[in-house]
């Protein structure tokens, strides 16, 4: 019988205990299974990559599938009025209605598109011919194009200017669209210093201006600088941050989950214009040019100022909205007859139309039956 061998001997022949081989094989796959050293930081990296491709996509998407609703509903929205061209390879959108004179126009508040008159359109178009028109950048109307000379430019006015939209209108109711004169032009916020500015420029196309709670030129200047501060601090900002939600596909966002309100608060609001204003709303080049309108607000006013000093202002009828207003501008106009609404704001034309409606209705009575006046005195003239 083989003398039996110590353990020692066992280990100097090379040989390690069972319990001590079954450790060494267990300790050998796992190094064999642990990454190399660089391991903890590829697996970094990759949640970096992951983290950055989830953001990447995250800040993608809404922007691509609102720029794929806003040409789908494009299609949709065009039918509500036509483009003319204005000259300049430049296209703005008019939509009107009824038949007979005056021709009535009407000119939005700053920042806003023709459908704000849904409510007053319809009910003026019964007894004459309405307009309503999508100022430069706004709705679907085409923005200022930078490709024309200087001396057109001088001509035209500033981008975005009551200089500009003045000649605007003028090139859209006279040579592309021939609208029967007279007209009578029903102005709210930016949309009256328009009228005035219009019936500056072209005293003999215009009758009457309808002004709905109007910007003056004082504005800014008023009450200590509130309006002011009102202006850079709050208006102005929110404008440039709701161009930045549309441009992001954020305010597709926030309709969808219902977090935002539409511009336009008013009872029985038709099934288009609650699509249009959606539209708009997620639209990035519509934010522009309304944060543009309130960009160069102050310019628009020196604009007014200086063509007053050139020529007195037409004997028009105005109807400010604003008390403070109607003082001011009885200073300017003093052949004019001011009417006060009481009680009345920008958001009156489409929350109490009625009252702008029974207005306009009146003027249009009164230029007919002068009209008719002139027409019976020639004719007895022409018979003697």
């Amino acid at each position: 019988m083989a003398p039996s061998q110590s353990p020692s001997a066992r280990r100097r022949k090379g040989e390690k205990p069972a319990g001590l081989r079954g450790n060494v094989t267990k300790k050998s796959k796992s190094s064999a299974s642990q990454p190399e050293p660089a391991g903890p930081l590829m697996a970094c990296l990759w949640t970096t990559m992951k983290f950055l491709l989830y953001g990447f996509c995250v800040l993608l998407v809404p922007p691509v599938l609102n720029l794929a609703a806003l040409n789908k509903e494009e299609s949709v929205l065009s039918e509500y009025g036509l483009p003319y061209d204005i000259g300049w390879d430049q296209t703005l959108f008019l939509n009107c209605s009824g038949k007979g004179s005056p021709t009535v126009i009407l000119e939005s508040p700053i920042g806003q598109s023709s459908e704000v008159w849904f409510a007053v359109q319809p009910a003026l178009a019964e007894v004459t011919r309405v307009c309503s028109y999508d100022r430069a950048g706004l709705g679907l109307s085409d923005r200022p194009h930078k490709n024309i000379t200087e001396e057109d430019r001088k001509r035209r006015g500033p981008e975005s200017t009551v200089e500009r939209m003045v000649n605007d209108l003028h090139y859209l109711v006279t040579s592309s669209s021939d609208q029967p004169k007279p007209f009578i032009i029903v102005g709210a916020e930016l949309g009256a210093l328009v009228a005035r500015f219009y019936a500056q420029l072209y005293e003999e196309e215009v009758s009457d201006i309808v002004l709905i709670d109007p910007l003056v030129e004082v504005l800014l200047e008023e009450d200590g600088g509130v309006w002011n501060e009102m202006w850079l601090g709050h208006l102005l900002p929110s404008s440039i941050s709701m161009q930045l939600s549309a441009a992001t596909g954020l305010t597709r966002l926030g309709l969808i989950l219902k977090l935002l309100d539409l511009p336009i608060k008013a009872h029985n609001v038709p099934d288009e214009v609650v699509l249009r204003q959606k539209h708009l709303m997620c639209r990035p080049g519509h934010q522009s040019a309304s944060v543009d309108e309130h960009y160069f607000i102050n310019e628009s006013f020196a604009q007014i100022r200086t063509a007053y000093k050139v020529k007195p202002f037409p004997s028009s009828v105005l109807l400010p909205a604003w008390e403070s207003s109607v003082e001011f501008l009885m200073s300017i106009h003093r052949n004019a007859k001011p009417v006060l609404i009481n009680g009345s704001d920008g958001h009156m034309i489409y929350r109490k139309p009625k009252e702008v409606i029974d207005i306009v209705k009146k003027l249009i009575r009164k230029w007919r039956e002068v009209n008719q006046r002139k027409n019976r005195s020639t004719d007895r003239k022409e018979t003697r």
